[in-house]
C-alpha cells in the first residue's frame, strides 16, 4: 500500500497507523512530485502541524537527496496562509478588512486584550480560541456542538482583534480561507504555482485548514495527498477533530489508502493498543519483533503517587538490569508537575532522565541559537551560510543589509560565535553574551513578524539559570537527542516517538480519562490517547494504579482502575486463555 500512496495521480488521504511508515511515505511522495511530475518553475506546498514537524521534515528530504528549488513550500500551515495569501493580497481586497500593516499579536498581549474585557460567563481564552477555529462557515458538513458561552465570546473577540490592527494564527487562516473562496484571482494564482498541496498530520490541523482543503479541491484543480490517521487526533482543545480527516476520506474525488503494517512493535502490543479502540482497524506486525513476546504488566499500588514514582523507578531499574537502554524507556505522565515530581525522585536514586517538552519551543530563533552552539562545537555539523542567511532573515524587519555590506556582515558574526567560545563551559553566560554580541533582544522586542520570540528566549535563559546542574552549551546541541536518559513526557507529548518500554503511571479511572471528560466526544478523545500512549511501545507496557488517592484538600479516596486498565486486563486474560 505504501507504493500505491508513493505512484497516486490524484487526490489522496492515507491513513496511516502507528508504525506504518507514513513520514517515508510522505517525503518519497514529495520527491517524486518534484522529479517526475512537478517542472520549474511549479513547486509544490506541504503543510504541518509545527515548526518543530517542519524541520523534520526538512531534514529527512535533504538526506534523500531534495535539492534546493524555488516554489517549493515547506512550512506550517499559519506560515503558509501568511506568506502566500495573507501578504501577496490582502492589500488587494480592503473589504476583507485584514489589518495592514501586519501585525501579529504575541500571546502576552493576546491574553492582556483578552482579559479587558468582560465577557459573560467568564470563558476561558483557550475555550474562546477553540470555538474561533470551528466557527467559520464553508464546505464542510462536520457538526461539533459548540460550548455557548465561549461561541459568543469567540465572535466579538475575534472582532476585537481585527478593531485593534492585530491578526493572530487562527484569524489568518481564517482569513485566507475566505480570500481563497470569494476571488479566483488568488484561487488562479495558487493553482499556477502549487499543482499540489501536501499535508501532513491532516487530523492535527482543525476546521480552518480542512475548510481551505475543500476549497481548493472544490474550486482549483490543485491535487491534495493528505496523511494522518484519526486514531490519532488528540487535540480537542486546539479545535483538532477526527471528523475532518473522516470526511475528506470519503469524498468521491478522493482515493483513500489505508497503511495497515505496523513496523515498530510487535503484534501483542498491536493487539492491545488496538482493542483499547473497542474497533478492530486490522493493523499487522510486520518488523523485526513481529513475534516478539510483549511483556504487558499491571502494577497496582495501595495510595498514593509517591508510592507509583517508587515503582516506577523499581521497573526501570528492572528492565536497566535486563540490558535495556535507559533512552529506550519512557515514562508518560498526566501533566508537566507529575514529570516534575518523578525527575526529583529519579535525581535521588541516581537515574538520568531526559525531560522532552522544556519550558522554551523550538522556534526560529532557539533553533538559530541552537545551530551557533553546534557550529561552536563542531564548524562541519552545520553551515556558517545558513547561519548567518537566517539572523538576516531575522533582523530585515528593522534593518536592510546590503550586498556591499554582507561581507562584513558574516564577519561580525563569526567574530561574535568564536569570541563566545570561552563561555560555553556555562550556557547561562554564553547566551547573555551571544544576546549583547549580536543584539537577540534588541531584533526581537517588539517584533510583529516574531512576536514571541522574546518570551521564548527569556524562558530558555530562565531554564539555565534554574537548572540543578550548571548546563554548557552541550545542552543545546544536543536538545531532542536523549544520551542514555530515561525519558519523561506527557501523554499528548509522546505521539510521534516510540520506545522498547513504555510506563504509564497514573492508570485510574477518574485520572485518565480525566474526571471532567465526561461527554461522549470527550471519552472518545480519552480513548484515542490511551490508544497513542500504549502504540509508542515496541517490547513492552507498564501499567501502574493506585487504589487510593489524595486530593488536593489532603484527603484519601478509593480509585478504581481506569476503564483503560481493565480492557487491558481483558485483552491480557484473553491472550493467556489462548
Amino acid at each position: 500500500m505504501q507504493f500505491a500512496a508513493y505512484k497516486a495521480e490524484k487526490s489522496t488521504v492515507v491513513i496511516a497507523g502507528p508504525g506504518s511508515g507514513k513520514t517515508t511515505v510522505l517525503t518519497l511522495k514529495v520527491i517524486q512530485l518534484l522529479s517526475e511530475r512537478i517542472y520549474s518553475p511549479r513547486g509544490l506546498a506541504c503543510l504541518t502541524y509545527s515548526t518543530e514537524a517542519v524541520r523534520e521534515f526538512k531534514s529527512r528530504l535533504v538526506k534523500l537527496g531534495l535539492e534546493k528549488r524555488k516554489n517549493v513550500f515547506l512550512g506550517t500551515v499559519h506560515s503558509f496562509c501568511l506568506s502566500e495569501i495573507i501578504i501577496p493580497f490582502a492589500a488587494l481586497y480592503p473589504q476583507y478588512k485584514i489589518p495592514l500593516p501586519i501585525r501579529i499579536i504575541s500571546k502576552a498581549e493576546k491574553s492582556h486584550l483578552f482579559n479587558a474585557q468582560n465577557y459573560e460567563g467568564n470563558p476561558k481564552l483557550d475555550d474562546v480560541d477553540k470555538e474561533r477555529t470551528r466557527n467559520i462557515k464553508g464546505i464542510s458538513r462536520v457538526a461539533i456542538e459548540s460550548y455557548d458561552i465561549a461561541l459568543k465570546a469567540a465572535i466579538s473577540f475575534e472582532e476585537l482583534l481585527i478593531e485593534n490592527g492585530y491578526l493572530d494564527f487562527i484569524s489568518m487562516v481564517k482569513k485566507s480561507v475566505e480570500l481563497i473562496n470569494n476571488e479566483p484571482y488568488i484561487r488562479k494564482a495558487l493553482e499556477a504555482k502549487y499543482p499540489w498541496i501536501i499535508v501532513d498530520e491532516y487530523q492535527d490541523l482543525g476546521k480552518p485548514l480542512h475548510e481551505l482543503i475543500l476549497t481548493l479541491l472544490n474550486l482549483t484543480k490543485i491535487k491534495v495527498f493528505a496523511v494522518g490517521d484519526a486514531d490519532q487526533s488528540i487535540y480537542d482543545f486546539q479545535g483538532a477533530a477526527p471528523d475532518y480527516l473522516i470526511e475528506l476520506s470519503q469524498r468521491q474525488d478522493v482515493s483513500c489508502i489505508h497503511l495497515k503494517n505496523n513496523y515498530r512493535s510487535s503484534q501483542a502490543i498491536v493487539d492491545a493498543s488496538e482493542y483499547i479502540l473497542n474497533s478492530s482497524r486490522g493493523y499487522i506486525a510486520s518488523g523485526k519483533l513481529r513475534d516478539y513476546h510483549a511483556k504487558l504488566e499491571f502494577v497496582e499500588c495501595s495510595a498514593g503517587m509517591d508510592e507509583q514514582y517508587d515503582k516506577v523507578i523499581e521497573q526501570i531499574c528492572q528492565f536497566r538490569a535486563e540490558g535495556t537502554p535507559y533512552h529506550e524507556i519512557a515514562v508518560l505522565l498526566a501533566n508537566n508537575k507529575q514529570i516534575a515530581e518523578l525527575a526529583q525522585e529519579c535525581s535521588r536514586k541516581n537515574i538520568p532522565v531526559y525531560i522532552a517538552r522544556q519550558t522554551f519551543r523550538l522556534t526560529d530563533l532557539i533553533v538559530w541559537i541552537q545551530n551557533c552552539a553546534k557550529w561552536i562545537s563542531d564548524k562541519a555539523s552545520v553551515s556558517f551560510d545558513e547561519i548567518c542567511s537566517a539572523w538576516n532573515s531575522f533582523i530585515s524587519e528593522k534593518r536592510i543589509i546590503s550586498k556591499d555590506d554582507y561581507i562584513l556582515f558574516k564577519k561580525a558574526i563569526y567574530q561574535a560565535l568564536t569570541a563566545s567560545k570561552i563561555y560555553t563551559d556555562n550556557l547561562l553566560e554564553w547566551l547573555l553574551y551571544l544576546d549583547k554580541a549580536v543584539g537577540i533582544t534588541t531584533t526581537f522586542t517588539g517584533s510583529e513578524r516574531y512576536p514571541d520570540e522574546i518570551d521564548n528566549f527569556n524562558k530558555l535563559l530562565e531554564t539555565a539559570q534554574s537548572h540543578d546542574e550548571q548546563l554548557t552549551i552541550m545542552f543545546l546541541t544536543r536538545l531532542g537527542i536523549p544520551e542514555n536518559q530515561v525519558i519523561l513526557t506527557t501523554r499528548h507529548s509522546s505521539k510521534g516517538l516510540e520506545f522498547d518500554v513504555v510506563i504509564l503511571p497514573g492508570m485510574e479511572k477518574d485520572s485518565f480519562p480525566i474526571y471532567y471528560d465526561k461527554t461522549p466526544r470527550k471519552l472518545a478523545e480519552a480513548r484515542r490517547l490511551c490508544f497513542v500512549s500504549v502504540s509508542r511501545a515496541r517490547k513492552a507496557c507498564i501499567l501502574i494504579r493506585s487504589r487510593n488517592l489524595q486530593d488536593k484538600y489532603g484527603r484519601w479516596f478509593s480509585k478504581e482502575p481506569s476503564p483503560f486498565w481493565v480492557a487491558l486486563q481483558e485483552f491480557q486474560n484473553s491472550r493467556n486463555d489462548e
